[in-house]
């Protein structure tokens, strides 16, 4: 019995080739589609954090880019909740304006909740709590162990930080002046200008461990005016961003996973 084999003329060759190509990059956009639909649905929200903060918040000079405990906390966050997180580095004294103004979604500093900042930004649970440090010409000898042994002066402490205010408010001063830059206030420091600068004393420690206090040392036996809780903080009205960022927190302070970062950048207590 023979056996006849059917063959496809070209024209038919090419058009079944066409189908399966178009068949083909059909099942492949589909699948792309599916997972850059994925990819989509994952926001990035955009973190302001001051650049010379460290060992809260740093630029890392090596990769141009923001690191430090707060920013390890929130990008903790933001896995446990969803969302990815962009860091742009931002003053001190500008981060209030900046999310208020919609340039940022969170605040990732070392930012103490206070009445007057709670009128225009919300703030999380606190993430940790620290005091001010000072630091004192490497020459001067002094042992300040308080703020008042510091009466009759001229200090300097950043702008915009709590204990800024307070040492104003203190009224036992020469002087009090404002820095923008770490840096500013250490050249003074260093050059008499002013007696003592004030800063988060996790701030000066690191700033002296990585040489950046060159003139100037830290008094290590001074008491601070009082512990400082810090918070991230977010646009006023935004609950739901809020509310994510307070639930992710909870979790990690009850798993040990929030103390296992502070452990890192030395401020576990």
């Amino acid at each position: 019995m023979l056996r006849f084999t059917r063959e496809l003329r070209p024209a038919a060759r090419l058009q079944a080739v066409q189908r399966f190509a178009l068949q083909a990059g059909v099942a492949l956009s589909v699948m792309l589609g599916a997972s850059l639909s994925h990819a989509a649905d994952t926001p990035t929200l955009t973190a302001g954090s001051p650049p010379s903060s460290a060992p809260t918040t740093f630029m890392d000079v090596k990769t141009q880019k923001i690191e430090g405990l707060m920013p390890d906390v929130v990008d903790a966050i933001g896995k446990r909740e969803g969302f990815n997180v962009s860091f742009d580095a931002v003053p001190f004294s500008a981060l209030i304006q900046s999310a208020v103004s919609g340039k940022i979604d969170i605040i990732v500093a070392g930012m103490t909740p206070t009445e007057k900042r709670a009128e225009v930004v919300d703030f999380s649970q606190p993430v940790t709590a620290f005091g001010e440090g000072i630091i004192v010409k490497d020459s001067n000898k002094t042992n300040y162990k308080s703020v008042q042994d510091l009466k009759g002066t001229v200090v300097g402490a950043p702008t915009g930080t709590d204990y800024g205010d307070q040492l104003v408010k203190l009224g036992i001063f020469k002087e009090v002046k404002m820095y923008d830059s770490p840096a500013d206030m250490t050249r003074d420091v260093v050059l008499g200008r002013i007696t003592a600068g004030f800063s988060d004393y996790p701030i000066l420690k690191a700033q002296e461990a990585s040489g950046g206090l060159r003139g100037a040392r830290v008094v290590d036996d001074y008491v601070p005016m009082q512990k400082f809780d810090i918070a991230i903080a977010v646009k006023k009205g935004n609950a739901a961003l809020l509310a994510k960022i307070n639930d992710a927190l909870t979790k990690m302070k009850a798993d040990g996973s929030l103390n296992a970062i502070l452990k890192k950048w030395n401020l576990a207590s």
